[in-house]
């Protein structure tokens, strides 16, 4: 998507095939403003009862295979979605005590890609992959939370 000038997510919408219907484009907005993976009832919250828990789910799962948002799994019990935006594709670290998420913007994985590659037997090419890390941010480090 486009970095650093407004992104117009009615124009996306349609241009991929998709209806850019109020929610779609609300949704979007939301996970722009957010800046952070969101849960289904963070962004239900936020939609202040203008769309319900399952037609969000319904829209991000779309918009997940249209390739707009992406799912991230922080090994809560439940999913959380981003926004995929002109930032390079990249990991979270997540504070295992109090939930903080922090963006790791690089991602060097190819040699491992490749390495990976060598020892399966079964598989010709990794075309993607999710890799997220867990531990004590400096604040909970600090309370003694860890």
């Amino acid at each position: 998507m486009h970095q650093g000038k407004e992104i117009i997510f009615e124009d996306l919408l349609r241009q991929s095939g998709r209806k850019a219907t109020p929610g779609r484009v609300a949704i979007l907005k939301i996970l722009q403003a957010h800046g952070q993976p969101m849960t289904v009832s963070e962004i239900t919250q936020r939609m202040n009862g203008k769309l319900n828990q399952v037609t969000i789910y319904r829209a991000l799962e779309a918009m997940k295979r249209s390739g707009f948002v992406h799912k991230v799994d922080l090994q809560h019990s439940h999913a959380h979605y981003e926004l995929i935006t002109g930032i390079a594709h990249h990991h979270h670290v997540v504070c295992e005590q109090c939930g903080i998420v922090e963006d790791i913007d690089h991602c060097n994985i190819q040699n491992l890609d490749r390495i990976t590659l060598k020892k399966l037997k079964q598989f010709r090419s990794i075309k993607s992959h999710a890799l997220e890390f867990f531990g004590t941010c400096d604040n909970c480090v600090k309370s003694g939370l860890s």
